[in-house]
């Protein structure tokens, strides 16, 4: 019974195509920050190394 209304369900999903749209973007947004949080440690790395030999050189 619980399957059967969940067919009936996605069934209804797959042809709606109003809000299609807003998902997909929703979807992209999703996968832009997702991107951004995987290079923010190697960044923040790369960054933080660059700062310090800059304040080594400066210092010395």
């Amino acid at each position: 019974m619980i399957i059967d209304a969940a067919r009936k369900f996605i069934k209804r999903l797959a042809r709606d195509e109003q809000g299609l749209t807003a998902v997909e973007y929703a979807v992209l947004g999703g996968v832009i920050v997702a991107g951004i949080t995987a290079l923010a440690g190697t960044f923040e790395d790369s960054l933080s190394g660059a700062f310090t030999a800059l304040f080594n050189s400066v210092s010395s």
